[in-house]
């Protein structure tokens, strides 16, 4: 049977001190990152494994973090962009030897918004992925248990990430200008969603930095339903009869900008299925660069979101949270890119 690797070996190949280790390990101390990156080389390369049991006894820790997905946590799985963020969420919890316990909990069907595991103490933290209605984000918040917010954010003192969708939209309009489209639409779902908002800001803020018409009536904007995210269906009929409307008068917009890639392919498919073509007669904007977006013809000009660094950044900011809890709040964006493509005509030719 192979002798299992202890924590002094990992020092003895890191040539650093066992605190050293135990610091990168409990994600504790000043590290330099070079340090740091060498032992946990080394913890990946000896498949060290934390002794866990007697450490979270003595300083009370589950090395588990929560994570809840509205309205349902099977969603998930049916989303590819939280798909990614997931990834990158778990692979950094696990290289610093945490777990995730996602739950298996259905807000609409509970009289508490606090799941069981967390009244019980199975976890140091929740992480809230996505867009959750506020009252019950205040719900978590009061509970003084270290929380995230991951791709979403809210206006209390709670540590969160998103990308940054108000640049986004600069960039978007900017590209369209510059492509000689003067009349631009954007279509958003109305859900109380503070990334949906940060996007129409930026769009609208894009509008009136490059001089061109536009206010509140630019976005076309629908409830759908709580599964419009990741499936196309009628909860997108509202939207496209609303376009079409737009599309008959003189001043007809050039370009359409959808709030995210699933609503964006799905106008493109209606478009095209009523013999509206794509871009010679109405130009699309998409928004995270999913991989369906690449997969479309014409291939969809889109906003890039690194969303594996979006759970990466995510898993330290929560990390931080639980090991550091005096550490002042974090509300950060990641920076987003432009990816041009074929959805997008050239109206100055």
């Amino acid at each position: 049977m192979a002798t299992r690797p202890s924590i002094f070996e990992v020092a003895r190949q890191s040539n650093c001190s066992i605190a050293t280790v135990s610091n990168v390990l409990n994600n504790k101390g000043r590290v330099s990152k070079e340090k740091r990156k060498k032992i946990l080389q080394v913890v990946a390369k000896l498949g060290y494994q934390v002794n866990s049991v007697g450490r979270n006894l003595r300083i009370r820790r589950t090395e588990t973090f929560g994570l809840l997905f509205y309205p349902s946590c099977a969603e998930i799985f049916k989303n590819p962009f939280y798909a990614e963020v997931m990834q990158g969420l778990e692979a950094q919890l696990t290289r610093v030897g945490y777990h995730l316990l996602l739950a298996g909990y259905e807000t609409s069907t509970t009289n508490s918004p606090i799941p069981n595991f967390l009244l019980s103490g199975k976890v140091d933290g929740m992480i809230l992925l996505g867009r959750f209605p506020s009252e019950i984000i205040q719900v978590f918040h009061e509970r003084k248990t270290p929380l995230l917010l991951l791709d979403a954010n809210v206006e209390w003192p709670v540590d969160s990430i998103v990308s940054d969708g108000f640049s986004a939209g600069l960039q978007i309009v900017k590209h369209l200008a510059d492509k000689g489209h003067r009349r631009i639409v954007m279509m958003a779902y109305e859900w109380e969603d503070y990334n949906i908002d940060l996007r129409i800001q930026g769009f609208l803020s894009g509008l009136q930095e490059q001089g061109l018409p536009g206010d509140e009536k630019s976005v076309i904007r629908h409830p759908g339903d709580d599964q419009s995210v990741t499936r196309q269906g009628t909860s997108h009929d509202a939207m496209y009869q609303s376009l079409k409307e737009r599309l008959k008068g003189p001043n007809a917009p050039t370009a359409l900008v959808a709030v995210n890639d699933t609503l964006a392919i799905d106008m493109v498919h209606r478009l095209l299925r009523d013999g509206i073509r794509v871009p010679e007669q109405l130009s699309v904007v998409g928004y995270d660069d999913d991989e369906m977006a690449q997969n479309l013809v014409p291939a969809l000009t889109t906003i890039r979101v690194n969303k594996q660094e979006l759970g990466r950044v995510g898993a330290e900011l929560i990390l931080k949270r639980a090991t550091q809890p005096k550490t002042p709040v974090s509300k950060l964006r990641l920076p987003v890119e432009l990816v041009e493509r074929g959805s997008v005509a050239d109206l100055r030719r």
